[in-house]
């Protein structure tokens, strides 16, 4: 951009070679995928992007459901069950394809990975009611590192879990550190009591999700039967978003050409636990203490299985 300072490109690999090239902006690391000064440009049109006061939000950290909670939220709205043909990256502001978000037909529900300060600035003028789901740190790093490790481009990582696992520890991922994201989110709500904001966890939502449905739709403010509930609790279990990803949505990231032959994609296993296949004991240990570090004081109580 004009007049812009080129920002200082940091480097962080492991001893491999496996990392990502960053750059600071606003005080959080940015991933470099093309140049520093095109990031800067989306995110300058992601602040001034013009929000209508039926736009809802949902945020959450990469892979802790965004997509089925999007996909769940439409239905809501529509009040059916029918899957909504777009794919949620043309609504995910910060993705590639977010400057389409103008073309969206009202009512929009935007979803990002973004930090609260990077999302439209009117946000909490327009009291945007905004959905913020988490999930356990543990499956959190099992999920994203299976993505990034199965894309051929963008986020393509190529070495192991363990390897991985630093960098999760670090913050030195695209998204960077997980607890630095959800306190935030916390300290948001808190200093803006006006912005509608509802918690969830992912667990939560997967254990009872006619319940959280219900929750969900209450929040919004949308009248819905327990039987619809239950029907959209249906329609958007694991296997059958898993089926409409391939067989109805027109495609962005999900595409099987953006992934390496046989991997699952996006939806790989949606489930509690699976950390459990990945961690070893030592590294278990180490997580249980890096949880209890940088989540002590948040009040927050995660389900691991």
């Amino acid at each position: 951009m004009e007049g812009q300072q080129t920002p200082e490109i940091l480097d962080y690999r492991n001893a491999n070679g496996h990392g990502w090239s960053y750059y600071k902006h606003d005080g959080l690391l940015r991933p470099i995928f093309t140049t520093p000064e095109n990031d800067m440009e989306m995110i300058r049109k992601v602040q001034k992007l013009e929000l209508r006061d039926d736009d809802m939000m949902i945020a959450a950290y990469p892979k802790c459901g965004t997509h089925w909670l999007w996909e769940i939220v439409n239905m809501l709205r529509a009040g059916n069950t029918e899957y909504n043909k777009k794919s949620k990256e043309m609504a995910m502001l910060g993705a590639p394809k977010s400057e389409r978000a103008d073309e969206l037909p009202s009512p929009r529900i935007l979803n990002s990975h973004l930090y609260f300060r990077l999302l439209p600035e009117k946000m909490v003028e327009k009291k945007i009611k905004t959905i913020f789901i988490m999930r356990n740190p543990k499956d959190v790093s099992v999920s994203y590192y299976c993505m990034i490790n199965g894309m051929k481009t963008s986020f393509r990582f190529d070495g192991t879990y363990s390897e991985y696992l630093n960098l999760f520890f670090e913050g030195k991922i695209p998204g960077g550190a997980y607890a630095d994201y959800v306190k935030d989110w916390l300290q948001v709500k808190q200093d803006n009591p006006d912005l509608p904001v509802l918690t969830l966890f992912y667990e939560n939502l997967k254990k009872d999700p006619v319940r959280n449905i219900k929750t969900v739709a209450d929040f919004i403010g949308v009248s819905v039967s327990d039987e619809l509930c239950e029907q959209i609790a249906e329609a958007c279990s694991f296997k059958k978003l898993r089926t409409a990803d391939t067989d109805l949505k027109e495609h962005v990231v999900t595409a099987p050409e953006n992934w390496k032959e046989g991997h699952k994609g996006i939806f790989r296993k949606g489930e509690i636990g699976d950390w459990k296949n990945w961690i070893t004991v030592a590294e278990n240990e180490r997580f249980d203490d890096v949880i209890d570090r940088t989540f002590e004081g948040t009040g927050i109580v995660f389900t691991f299985e």
